[in-house]
């Protein structure tokens, strides 16, 4: 399973909701074919898929598009409360050293997707992150969303007098993303750099933390401790491959390949795996399809024709064949259903 498929608290939901809403878009925009609820909003103690979180982000950046920018100014927004019981374990702290160590030991409490790998020199410490594997947009947003969050974090835990050396990113922008990047605590944002790293000297790590509180750190990490030993080692494939079909995008139903790539196993071990589960891959290939059309279909944007193509059918008839198959009704009188009995000039 991928290093990213841990459950998470509502917080980074909470602040891409946020996010979004500033830059004009609507809830059910945000959250749509996430499978979150409002509901879910309002409970406190609700736990997402990564995935969920995944297709909400895919939804960002769809609409808004720059992922680099995007993600950048997007980790600004994680100030260490939006980590809960993990950020105070963090800020409490006895030093800065402290704070670093027991952060990479408990990265599955945060939001990250990246991989975050430590390295230090005679003056410098470094933070390296790795690519999550996922369609380049959205990694994109991903690696400078998780930098961006971890530089703020690092300022909020260790004090405002907190910079950095440099922020380098490996990937570059398409030539249309032409606005400006922020400056990250005093670095330029460089791009094609080879490597994911935010550098910032060594000094910060062996200063006493300035509201470092022995007790509350113990306190804090204790509960950090037993949320992760609740976490499941190893979620269903099945129920994976469900909530990944709502991460990818639009045009692209999950493939085998894809999945025993993001599973860590092989094509062979994934349908042993998946027969065991009761299930197959011709079965989840079939419900990712059948579930994107009702989603293009009851959205009225696309002709019946579009959506055949699009969800990668030779032609017209075949796709009506399919859907009549999957559902006991044509695509055209479930269009119809969907809006009300409306006509929808198809």
């Amino acid at each position: 399973m991928q290093h990213w498929a841990f459950s998470r608290g509502l917080g980074g939901i909470l602040v891409l909701i946020d996010f979004a809403r500033r830059h004009g878009m609507s809830l059910s925009d945000t959250l749509a074919e996430s499978g979150i609820t409002q509901a879910q909003l309002r409970q406190p103690n609700a736990d997402v898929a990564a995935t969920q979180e995944l297709r909400v982000i895919a939804n960002i950046v769809q609409r808004l598009g720059d992922p680099v920018r995007l993600g950048l100014d997007m980790g600004l927004s994680f100030h260490f409360a939006t980590y809960g019981i993990w950020g105070l374990a963090l800020i409490s702290s006895a030093t800065g050293r402290d704070a670093m160590q027991f952060a990479l030991r408990s990265l599955p409490l945060t939001h990250a997707f990246t991989t975050i790998d430590y390295e230090e020199t005679e003056h410098h410490a470094a933070l390296v992150f790795g690519e999550p594997g996922l369609p380049a947009d959205l990694e994109a947003f991903l690696i400078a969303r998780d930098m961006a969050a971890a530089s703020l974090l690092q300022r909020e835990v260790m004090g405002p007098d907190f910079v950095l050396r440099r922020f380098t990113l490996a990937m570059s922008r398409p030539c249309e993303d032409t606005a400006a990047l922020p400056d990250i605590l005093g670095a330029e944002v460089e791009l094609g750099a080879g490597c994911n790293r935010i550098v910032f000297d060594r000094v910060f790590l062996e200063r006493p933390l300035p509201q470092a509180n022995a007790a509350t750190a113990a306190m804090c990490q204790t509960l950090c401790r037993h949320q992760l030993d609740r976490q499941p080692a190893s979620p269903p494939i099945a129920g994976f491959a469900s909530h990944y079909r709502n991460a990818a995008p639009a045009s692209a139903p999950v493939r085998l390949t894809e999945l025993a790539r993001m599973t860590n196993v092989s094509e062979r071990t994934l349908k042993r795996r998946l027969k065991a589960e009761g299930t197959s891959f011709r079965a989840l290939f079939a419900e990712s399809r059948r579930a994107r059309a009702e989603t293009l279909l009851a959205a009225n944007r696309l002709s019946i024709g579009d959506i055949a193509a699009e969800l990668g059918f030779s032609d017209l008839s075949s796709f009506s064949q399919a859907f009549k198959r999957w559902t006991g009704v044509a695509p055209s009188a479930y269009r119809r259903q969907a809006l009300g009995g409306e006509t929808s000039g198809d």
